[in-house]
């Protein structure tokens, strides 16, 4: 079984970038502006492509770098100012053959901090981080160390993520990379 966020390697990726965008420390991003964000992302060298939210009208940003995949959400949108967004949401999910149990997605919920975890629509567990930035901005070393943050916690999931799943030859799984249709995120 695959998570759908190669959770190593995408780390590894966070960790080496965020320095090279320390250098300016006056750059913000801001749930308000997904130009500057994927700005952002690009500066730092991951490999990005913006696409529109399967359920909503919004865009998201998928940062990925091969096999690796995540995504960054634009939420708390207000209708009547199509430009204003206050949060970014990190998102990642993990594909299972059966639903993820209550228990498991009760005990990821106290032992990680300012994370959220539940289940989709198919039962398959969903981590997301929301990042309050109004339409200000936070600086770009903060988003860029709360990514590396959410990564590392997510890596510390995977494992809960996939236990009391069924054998991997069991599995019928999509390994394409493409999210789960009626994905959360």
């Amino acid at each position: 079984m695959k998570s759908k966020l190669s959770i190593t390697g995408l780390a590894a990726l966070l960790l080496a970038a965020a320095p090279a965008a320390a250098q300016d420390d006056t750059r913000v991003v801001s749930a308000a502006d997904l130009p500057g964000v994927a700005d952002a992302l690009r500066s730092a060298g991951y490999d990005i492509e913006i696409t529109e939210r399967d359920d909503e009208t919004r865009a998201a940003i998928e940062v990925s770098s091969g096999s690796d995949f995540a995504s960054v959400l634009f939420d708390d949108c207000n209708e009547a100012v199509p430009d204003l967004c206050d949060t970014l949401v990190l998102s990642t999910w993990w594909d299972r053959t059966v639903p993820i149990s209550d228990e498991a997605v009760a005990a990821a919920n106290i032992n990680h901090k300012y994370v959220s975890v539940f289940r989709d629509g198919d039962g398959d567990p969903v981590m997301q981080w929301a990042i309050l930035t109004r339409r200000e901005g936070i600086p770009t070393t903060v988003f860029l160390n709360a990514l590396v943050r959410f990564i590392s916690v997510a890596r510390n999931f995977d494992a809960a993520a996939f236990e009391g799943d069924a054998p991997a030859e069991e599995a019928s799984e999509d390994l394409t990379g493409a999210g789960p249709e009626g994905n959360a995120a």
